[in-house]
């Protein structure tokens, strides 16, 4: 099951990616903020690759580090650098008018934090996977925050907050199913790894073309 669960995965990060690489990198056209999102999801595939190949050789991910964790922690600084480098200035012009949605914004992060507590402090855990919890939740922290807030703020002049909707949810959903495959692994749970996987998958792969839709507004 967990190798199904990888292949789900792997999968539909790599038809994001290909659709990205077609759009976004073949056209000339220099948007690195759509660019970004891309390698992110190239993270991921090559993450899904390693978890692929280590469960046909070896048969198992749950016993110890694995390096395809690396690919989800690249694909959440991505996520985060896009957003915090190319997007926010723009968004955000700092004024107190807008000081409620970067309150409100503080959800992302403060549910992530209650996440981990719930999953991976309370029960039997081993360190590994507490550690590995954590580490996943120092990222999703900073990368949730800006998702939530682009997704919530009012829109600019060009449209394009609006249009990126779509993305920044998917994100979020993203890297909620990140946390859950990560508690369902600590308790070796396939099925709960492979909801979450089918759900990580259906995110990945519906990204690129969110992101797609936005850029058309906004270049960069």
């Amino acid at each position: 099951m967990y190798l199904i669960a990888n292949i789900i995965v792997c999968v539909g990060a790599l038809a994001g990616y290909i659709y990205g690489e077609i759009k976004l990198f073949r056209t000339g056209k220099n948007m690195l903020y759509a660019q970004m999102i891309a390698l992110s999801l190239l993270c991921i595939t090559y993450g899904r690759l390693y978890h692929i190949v280590r469960l046909v050789t070896d048969g198992s991910i749950t016993e110890s580090f694995q390096l395809g964790f690396l690919g989800v922690l690249g694909s959440l600084i991505f996520f985060f650098s896009s957003n915090f480098g190319a997007v926010d200035s723009l968004v955000d012009d700092g004024s107190k008018e807008l000081k409620k949605y970067r309150l409100i914004a503080l959800a992302a992060p403060a549910a992530a934090v209650v996440l981990y507590v719930s999953l991976f402090l309370w029960g039997e855990v081993a360190p590994l996977w507490r550690v590995q919890g954590a580490v996943l939740t120092l990222l999703v922290i900073p990368t949730s925050y800006f998702n939530l807030k682009h997704l919530i703020f009012p829109d600019v002049e060009g449209g394009f907050v609006k249009c990126l909707r779509p993305y920044n949810f998917l994100v979020l959903i993203y890297m909620a199913s990140m946390m859950l495959e990560c508690f369902a692994m600590s308790r070796n749970n396939g099925l709960l790894t492979l909801i979450s996987c089918c759900i990580a998958g259906l995110s990945a792969a519906a990204m690129i073309p969110m992101v797609v839709r936005g850029s058309k507004i906004w270049k960069t």
